[in-house]
């Protein structure tokens, strides 16, 4: 998609097309993959090259115990939806206005924003849904327009996709479309635009680390 400026970095989408991304973060790539051309090639690259890797390994036998685990990993029907949606969202279509990615229109089964079930947390200006994705900490974070997060960084990663609206912080201007790969080097403070309520996709896989006594304190109510 043209417009996108914020993309996954490319360990990232190494790490998505080897599936060895945790689920709440392979649906952050995953959703961003459905309105960015040029991720998508990088993650078929990866997978092209992960291919020719298996290729040119010897095969070894599996021992019996092996064998048995992984009959037992085939019977397995369900697994989570981020997980499964590795190089396949063929889905191009333009974010600027805000839609909802198909991805999470399956999860969710909803496709308007404002019909989900926000619900109001202690910071203020902030509702959030909890997705529950089997692997790490996936949400959507509405901020109000104009309203300032918390000073944050991170103990490991965090994967945010900006869904409807922008926000600013000292990494530059974020809008529909883009996402923002940060680890535990970044600290930042999100501002939602003037014009409208800023709607995210976030995956972490720990949780973050607010700065001051404030926002420590209110950490457990908002679960992040």
């Amino acid at each position: 998609m043209s417009g996108i400026e914020h993309h996954p970095n490319e360990e990232t989408l190494l790490s998505y097309s080897a599936g060895s991304l945790p689920a709440a973060l392979a649906l952050v790539v995953g959703s961003h993959l459905e309105f960015c051309a040029e991720c998508r090639a990088k993650v078929r690259e990866g997978e092209s090259l992960g291919g020719e890797l298996m290729s040119a390994m010897a095969p070894q036998a599996l021992s019996e115990r092996a064998r048995l685990n992984v009959l037992q990993q085939l019977e397995v029907q369900s697994a989570p939806i981020a997980t499964q949606a590795v190089g396949r969202v063929e889905v191009v279509g333009d974010n600027s206005q805000g839609q909802m990615p198909s991805l999470l229109r399956k999860m969710l089964n909803e496709s308007d924003f404002d019909k989900l079930p926000w619900k109001k947390t202690i910071a203020p200006g902030l509702k959030q849904v909890v997705i529950d994705c089997g692997e790490g900490n996936a949400r959507l974070l509405r901020i109000a327009a104009g309203q300032r997060m918390p000073v944050h960084s991170h103990r490991r990663s965090e994967l945010t996709m900006i869904l409807s609206g922008g926000y600013s912080d000292k990494l530059g201007q974020f809008n529909a479309g883009d996402v923002a790969d940060l680890d535990g080097s970044v600290e930042h403070q999100p501002i939602a635009d003037d014009d409208m309520d800023c709607i995210c996709l976030a995956g972490m896989d720990a949780p973050l680390v607010f700065k001051g006594w404030l926002a420590k304190l209110v950490q457990p109510f908002v679960g992040m």
